[in-house]
């Protein structure tokens, strides 16, 4: 979960649910208190804490495609229906809709529903641990910088990939060359 003040400040902070929190409508509590205050709210969860937040209307979600399946129910098997399921949570309040796709890369919904497709990395996966945070943390920073969602999304698949690819945490070296390839190729 991350929000950020799109003004001349810009703060992005994070909240991570556990399984011993018994607070499950906690986004929504906070969205609530932070609607009409100019906050932009990016949230990364699972089926029943992000569709409870879409009345709210949140910049961006990012579920992968196994979860935005398990929100309507079924495998979703093909681009067609990933980009249905990503419009369908756009058309309940998503502003932007980004599904990470693994080895398939990432299609994002951006605002006005104009669908952007992009592939992945060349690289060997190490450890996908924290790879989605990643695609979202360098999402925002990629649309922050310049307001253009091709670009943004570009560096969120960079900044996955090279944390995928790493023992840890990508470094910006390796999202930058990421970023280069993705550029050169369209990840292809």
């Amino acid at each position: 979960f991350f929000f950020f003040n799109d003004t001349a400040t810009t703060e992005i902070y994070t909240l991570s649910l556990h399984d011993a929190l018994p607070i499950y409508d906690i986004y929504r509590r906070i969205m609530e208190q932070l609607k009409d205050r100019g906050v932009c709210i990016a949230v990364d969860a699972e089926r029943d804490l992000l569709t409870e937040v879409l009345p709210l209307k949140p910049f961006l979600i990012k579920p992968n495609n196994h979860e935005l399946g398990q929100i309507f129910g079924k495998e979703l098997k093909t681009e067609k229906e990933i980009i249905d399921g990503a419009m369908s949570l756009k058309d309940r309040g998503a502003v932007n809709v980004l599904v990470s796709i693994a080895k398939d890369g990432a299609i994002l919904v951006d605002e006005n529903g104009k669908v952007h497709r992009l592939g992945v990395c060349r690289g060997t996966v190490k450890n996908s641990v924290g790879a989605g945070d990643s695609m979202v943390a360098g999402f925002l920073a990629g649309y922050l910088k310049t307001g253009d969602y091709d670009y943004a999304l570009r560096l969120g698949t960079a900044s996955g990939g090279a944390t995928a690819f790493s023992d840890g945490m990508g470094s910006r070296k390796m999202i930058m060359e990421l970023f280069a390839q993705l550029t050169e190729n369209g990840g292809k």
